[in-house]
């Protein structure tokens, strides 16, 4: 049975109903991702693309199973009614998760919650998988346009969806996409028979979402949302006195300003006066990462306590110096530059709504610290602006006080968020700034078993060993303090000192008579030692690297190619449950567990997706000589995936923000494969004669590229922003065109066969159900291999399309 039918037209309004679906579908998946960071988690955040994906997959299921339900002679009236549930779902389902709370935990409620959820945010992805679907596979003739449409209008969605994020937020950014789906619906109500009260309906419901945000647009720029996320992971958040989102964070402010506190430290001696209280705010990040707004006059004499914090040794080493601060945060740590007196301080931080806020909206209780003649502030990504920084410019302290904390680490954020700081290449960049002997500072917790440090020692020795210094333990210092407010969550704070020169006598010995004014411990200075590992962790590089490969979970150094910092457990570890209580790894083993769990859970969902309808239509369809097109959609789906998903994360470096390599690599791939999939031939009669050139040609370039991409990135890794957005753009452009062009051939092909228009939705569904799996087994390859050879397995799936595509011709001209 045959249900294409030339008689239906495709139209400039299916083009723009198809474009506005998907931007829409695109849209709300990253609007998800933003908001479960802040409900549920970063690691749940990570499951909105695959529910998106899957939600997208059980439509295309659904057309394939029945048919029937979809006539073709009513397609547009269809198409109209999908997009239009997928509106109304889409704000339904927000609202549901909106105001019921997420509990997560392995208790029956823990697991019921944690199921509504998913099948709850679902369905609105449903109804767009089956518009697209019925689009992609109902049209053959047209299948290279309407697929160039789609792409191009997910691409405009990846890059729209930042404007909407800064300007309305996360939850009224969810109307807007509800208002695009609704749109669409009006453009294909044109092509069809739909008149009378559902198009008035239609028209109403558009206006009223239209007026309503930009209504509360309005009262999210004055902070006084009447929308906002009422639950945070569980419990009821309070309205916070200050909300920003952005792309990739949403900035909140909590506290009582008048209020006098214990002084909030990251390292605060036992030895201060506890009864000496400070007025001051809380900044959280997504609801996780926290950090302090003090309260200051002009007066340094009110910031006693940030001297009795073990962040800021480094500050008596080097006083009227030069200080360059990654991560200024909420300015505490510039504070602390400003009360030992330094020269000139400058903060970099990557959050320009952070800056904003403590120096704009909260400057009148922060002190304006922007205004102070030797305080600079930069927004922008360390890495990023200090490669492009004069490199005369040199510093006598660079500091980092817990940049990703734990968080991160407990949440499993492997995906795209992973910070290039804690990387080799990172540290010699730093080391490189530094004065003949200045100090790099960096404080992390430290936890009983200190894995961090560890990691960071090996980080340390690496980069000090590439800048040609041998002798590690005379550079080197490790501090810790366990603060009375930590000792419940067993996490203490340690500071690694480490100096571009040998320190000398003098600096030991006033940290000595630090550490035993401030009640500090010394874990490794060059006289002294109280863990043996880190000895073993600043000696030669050959013993280092044999004690690395013996030592039981890992903490060798992070790369560019395997940025991973907060990834220490082996993957045969995971289940053994007393050895990560050993090493305190429960943050880990979680970690993995939920990336594994993915991995489980999505497997078994494509086989259903694959094996289910198999076996539902194995006698009513011909699937006789199906299994290449079946292997060619897999191949594809996963080939893609891990191509973007690799690109992305290696973009996130080479342009340090989170929001250009998603705009970089997303945008441009989509694009161009939509602008690849109208040029690739597949309406044309002479179907093979050029599918072959293009397939040799994608492969060539898929080589090329991987060969070239790291020369490219040292290239041009030290110009302007602007530069090298062009250089991404411009390097991805190629590799999209030849990619958009696979999958519209594939379907002409399955389009051809006998009876294949019936299948077709089927190989759609199996692209998708592919797509949901290469998102999850790309980071698992990263984890373990590196971003590299999760690009070279994608470009591997594509040799086999190819392969498979040339099993079809072959039969084809039998």
């Amino acid at each position: 049975m045959n249900l294409s039918d030339s008689s239906v037209p495709v139209t400039r309004n299916t083009f723009w109903g198809i474009s506005l679906v998907a931007l829409s579908t695109l849209m709300y998946e990253i609007l998800l991702t933003r908001i479960f960071s802040v409900t549920m988690g970063y690691h749940f955040a990570f499951m909105a693309v695959s529910l998106a994906m899957f939600g997208m997959t059980v439509g295309a299921i659904f057309v394939y199973l029945f048919p029937k339900k979809f006539p073709q002679e009513k397609i547009n009236d269809i198409l109209a009614r999908q997009a239009f549930y997928f509106s109304i779902t889409t704000l339904i389902s927000f609202l549901i998760h909106l105001f019921i709370p997420f509990i997560h935990g392995m208790s029956v409620i823990g697991m019921l919650v944690t199921a509504f959820t998913y099948t709850e945010i679902s369905v609105p992805f449903v109804f767009s998988g089956i518009c697209i679907s019925l689009l992609l596979t109902r049209f053959p003739d047209s299948v290279n346009k309407l697929y160039a449409a789609d792409l191009i209008g997910a691409s405009l969605g990846c890059v729209l969806v930042v404007f909407v994020l800064n300007i309305s937020g996360g939850p009224t950014g969810v109307f807007i996409t509800a208002l695009i789906s609704a749109v669409a619906a009006l453009f294909f109500m044109q092509n069809s028979g739909i008149k009378g009260k559902l198009n008035k309906l239609v028209i109403v419901y558009s206006i009223i979402i239209a007026l309503f945000s930009i209504f509360h647009t309005v009262l999210v720029n004055d902070h006084s949302p009447l929308l906002r996320l009422f639950w945070v992971r569980g419990e009821w958040s309070d309205k916070p006195l200050y909300e920003k989102w952005n792309s990739f964070s949403r900035v909140s402010i909590d506290g009582d300003s008048t209020k006098y506190e214990v002084p909030f430290g990251w390292g605060l001696s036992n030895k201060y006066d506890r009864s000496r209280k400070i007025r001051q705010l809380m900044l959280n990040i997504d609801a996780h990462s926290t950090t302090v707004l003090s309260h200051f006059n002009g007066d340094t004499t009110e910031l006693f306590h940030l001297k009795y914090d073990v962040s800021n040794l480094a500050q008596y080493l080097r006083s009227n110096g030069d200080v360059l601060i990654i991560g200024s945060g909420a300015g505490r740590d510039v504070l602390s530059s400003l009360a030992f007196g330094q020269k000139s301080i400058l903060g970099i931080e990557i959050n320009k709504d952070m800056i904003k806020a403590i120096n704009g909206d909260f400057g009148g209780f922060t002190g304006h610290l922007d205004k102070y003649p030797n305080v600079e502030f930069v927004g922008d990504e360390a890495r990023s602006y200090i490669q492009r920084m004069d490199s005369g410019r040199k510093f006598d302290i660079i500091q980092v006080s817990v940049i990703d904390n734990w968080s991160a680490a407990a949440s499993g954020a492997f995906v795209l968020t992973e910070n290039a700081l804690y990387t080799v290449e990172t540290w010699k960049l730093l080391f490189s700034r530094l004065k003949p002997e200045g100090i790099l500072t960096v404080t992390r917790f430290y936890r009983s078993k200190p894995i961090e440090h560890y990691r960071l020692m090996n980080i340390c020795s690496d980069a000090l060993n590439s800048s040609g210094i041998t002798d590690i333990r005379s550079h080197v210092m490790l501090i810790k303090c366990q603060q009375l407010e930590r000792i419940e969550d067993r996490s203490g704070t340690g500071t690694l000192l480490i100096s571009k020169a040998p320190f000398t006598e003098s600096e030991i010995n006033t940290v000595d008579s630090l550490n035993r004014t401030f009640d500090f411990e010394p874990v490794i200075t060059p006289k002294r030692v109280s863990d043996s590992v880190f000895v073993k962790l600043t000696s030669a590089a050959s013993e280092r690297k044999k004690f690395n490969s013996d030592f039981p979970v890992n903490v060798e150094s992070p790369t560019d190619d395997k940025p991973f910092f907060f990834h220490y457990m082996k993957f045969q570890d995971l289940f053994n449950v007393s050895f990560w209580k050993e090493w305190d790894m429960g943050f880990n083993a979680r970690a993995i567990f939920i990336l594994l769990t993915l991995t489980v859970t999505m497997t078994g969902l494509s086989l259903l997706c694959i094996v289910v309808p198999l076996k539902i239509t194995s006698k009513k369809v011909n699937l006789k000589g199906t299994l290449p097109y079946f292997l060619f959609f897999i191949t594809i789906g996963l080939g893609f995936m891990l191509i973007e998903i690799s690109q992305i994360q290696r973009l996130n470096i080479f342009l340090g923000h989170p929001t250009y390599s998603l705009a970089a690599a997303l945008f441009t791939l989509l694009l161009s494969s939509g602008i690849g999939s109208y040029f690739s031939g597949a309406n044309k009669p002479d179907l093979f004669k050029n599918s072959i050139k293009r397939f040799i040609a994608l492969i060539c370039v898929l080589i090329l590229f991987g060969a070239l991409t790291p020369y490219i990135i040292i290239a041009f890794r030290e110009y302007s922003t602007e530069i090298r957005i062009l250089v991404s753009v411009l390097t991805l452009f190629p590799i999209g065109l030849l990619l958009g062009m696979a999958f519209p051939l594939g379907m002409k092909l399955a389009s051809l066969k006998t009876g294949g228009s019936d299948i077709t939705p089927w190989l759609w569904g199996i692209n998708g159900v592919m797509s949901v799996l290469a998102t999850i087994v790309s980071i698992l390859i990263a984890m373990s291999f590196g971003i590299s050879a999760s690009y070279w397995t994608g470009a591997f799936c594509y040799l086999l399309a190819m392969l498979s595509f040339l099993v079809i011709y072959k039969r084809s001209v039998k």
